[in-house]
């Protein structure tokens, strides 16, 4: 039986007058302003993102029919770039936790920001993962006309006419209303309106759990049906977009732990700040260090598994001299066989907001220029898409030859967002060293301590958490999207241009890449508040800088003294180029003074002069 529901007009004059804002006010404002700051605002703490994320979420839940014990009201209008669409949803948190799932209230705007539209709506990212978007579309609109079957629309519109630009929230709609820019009413309507739709979900939440729920007595799995409506809510398969990265990283850390694994101080925070500031890390070190396993532990933590096909370990062999495979290639017949990669992308590039991890373990068994060099340079031409980040295609048409199966399912493929890609190294004779084209586009992390300890009461495992690829995707492509963080940058420049000088000497000197790569990483750690300035550029110098460093002339040996300088911030110390033992200086300049800003470059530079001055030639590998 169609339930009709019965509302008590109440008029909202008081909680209005209390507030230092009118709803009205603040939509106005944003749809005012918008375009102007999507189309030539820097996103970064900008007014708006605060106006729509907290302000009208914040005065929406002050409003006396919100029950805040139940009900979430969150706004969005992006993640690191301006989203096309913004909204303001209102969740019960007994039914879904997440707007990529089941049914909510959501405010939803046009593309152009000239209507706003008051819908009770459906979250579609999650059946996006399973189904094309014809079936999406066709269980959305199955599942409102069965929900407007139980529910009168008491006013609100049900024929799906919105304007929004996104297919989906508009075939998607169950109930709605439409206000336009230029006659947006007075708050008393918009919060009649919005009490409206309140109870209508209130009432959605009775008849579709067929009785009142205590929140915290929910099992882990909560399946609930109205006639042929499902929602579904596995707590254990929850995409988390919302996250504090400090905690989760400690979260991250003590899982890592929990497998017997025991990193440095502050190891896992500079291997997220990495892959945060580029999707291209390598890992160097011993054998039995625990590089890949790093690798599969951290993608593990954040719900990325070989299982479910997230975390890829790719063993790579001696013989590799072209691309063909992580590419693919054609047979005598014509047909084409994808590879790694190509298989890799495709799935990720299916599933977007969620982290996939490629590793390709001993990377350097093989010349990395000769399999990889194409990934790189397609890697340098990632760009912002509206809130997308996209680079060129992978393939031309001519790759695949006469096979248009192939053609047509992998032509259009390109390196997505959500594609980290790892490297694991020894250095020995056995492997090939790097070129600067491949150390410059990478973070090197260098993996030589080892704790063996291992004390049982220490290692009691944190959960698993599916992490939004939010949690690792860029926020930055160049400098100019850190426009916010001025002063941070200027300073890391600072040390960056005196470090500059003094490699130019031997031509060893850096480019652009490398300054904004670690401008990226410097205002990341700012952002999240993870470790000091002079840890994070300490990390940066060691990783980005130091790796190109190698040679037997008596100018490297200048470098190296001058480079030591700047790392322990002491000018006025003298050694002697002349000296043939300036590294038994340095060892004892650092067992004696206990404040050196960027301490671990400089013992590897002391490293580094010592097998200078003992076999006559240097390099950052040991």
């Amino acid at each position: 039986k169609k339930i009709n529901l019965y509302f008590s007009r109440i008029d909202k004059g008081e909680k209005i007058a209390g507030s230092n804002n009118s709803l009205k006010t603040l939509l106005i404002d944003l749809m005012n302003n918008y375009v102007k700051a999507r189309t030539s605002e820097v996103f970064a703490r900008h007014r708006l993102g605060n106006l729509i994320r907290r302000d009208i979420p914040d005065l929406i839940s002050n409003l006396p029919f919100i029950d805040t014990s139940v009900l979430k009201v969150q706004g969005s209008c992006g993640k690191g770039n301006w989203a096309t669409i913004p909204w303001i949803s209102i969740l019960n948190k007994k039914i879904t936790q997440t707007t990529q799932e089941g049914v909510y209230i959501v405010y939803l705007f046009s593309e152009d920001m000239k209507r706003i539209y008051l819908t009770l709506n459906q979250g579609y990212t999650k059946l996006k993962q399973k189904h094309g978007k014809k079936e999406v579309i066709e269980i959305m609109q199955n599942n409102a006309v069965s929900i407007r079957e139980s529910i009168a629309s008491n006013g609100f519109n049900t024929d799906n006419n919105l304007d929004l630009g996104n297919e989906f929230y508009e075939k998607g709609s169950i109930f709605y209303k439409e206000y336009t820019i230029d006659a947006i009413p007075d708050d008393n309507i918009l919060y009649n309106d919005l009490e409206r739709m309140v109870e209508i979900y209130n009432f959605y939440y009775k008849i579709a759990t067929k009785r009142p729920l205590d929140i915290e007595a929910q099992q882990d799995n909560i399946l609930v049906s109205i006639n042929n409506v499902n929602v579904y809510n596995n707590l254990s398969n929850e995409i988390y977009d919302e996250f504090n990265v400090k905690d989760e990283l400690q979260r991250i850390s003590k899982y890592i732990q929990s497998k017997g694994f025991i990193y440095e101080n502050d190891a896992i925070i500079n291997f997220y700040l990495s892959l945060k500031a580029k999707p291209f890390v390598i890992l160097a070190g011993t054998s039995g260090t625990g590089k890949s396993k790093l690798v599969k532990l951290f993608a593990e933590s954040i719900g990325a598994t070989s299982e479910n096909g997230r975390f890829k370990l790719v063993p790579v062999k001696p013989d590799w001299s072209d691309p063909s495979e992580l590419f693919g290639y054609r047979d005598l017949h014509g047909k084409f066989h994808p590879g790694h990669l190509t298989t890799f992308i495709k799935e990720a590039s299916e599933n977007i907001d969620l982290p996939y991890f490629l590793c390709l373990d001993e990377m350097n068994l093989a010349r990395v220029e000769y399999y990889l060099s194409d990934v790189l340079s397609i890697m340098e031409t990632r760009r912002w898409d509206s809130e997308r980040i996209i680079t060129d295609r992978l393939f031309t048409e001519e790759y695949f030859g006469d096979d248009e199966d192939a053609a047509l399912k992998y032509k259009d493929l390109y390196l997505p967002e959500n594609l980290y890609i790892i490297g694991t190294v020894n250095m020995d004779e056995t492997t090939f060293p790097f070129s600067k084209k491949v150390l410059d586009r990478a973070n090197t992390i260098e993996f030589s301590h080892v704790d063996l300890d291992f004390k049982f009461e220490h290692y009691n495992q944190p959960p698993i958490l599916q992490l939004h690829n939010n949690f690792l995707k860029s926020e930055f492509l160049i400098l100019k999207d850190c426009e916010l963080y001025e002063e941070t940058i200027l300073t890391t420049i600072s040390v960056l241009k005196e470090i500059n000088n003094v490699l130019l000497e031997s031509n060893q000197h850096f480019g652009y890449r490398i300054r904004d790569e670690i401008c990226f990483y410097i205002t990341y750690n700012q952002i999240y508040d993870l470790i000091t300035f002079d840890k994070a550029m300490d990390y940066e110098i060691l990783q980005k800088i130091l790796p190109r460093i190698q040679g037997s002339s008596i100018s490297i040996k200048r470098i190296l003294i001058e480079l030591f300088k700047i790392c322990i911030n002491n000018q006025a110390q003298n050694f002697s180029y002349d000296n043939a033992a300036v590294n038994e200086e340095m060892f004892k300049y650092l067992n004696n003074n206990k404040t050196i800003p960027y301490k671990n470059s400089a013992l590897k530079i002391a490293l580094m002069m010592r097998r200078l001055e003992e076999d006559g030639v240097t390099s950052y590998w040991m």
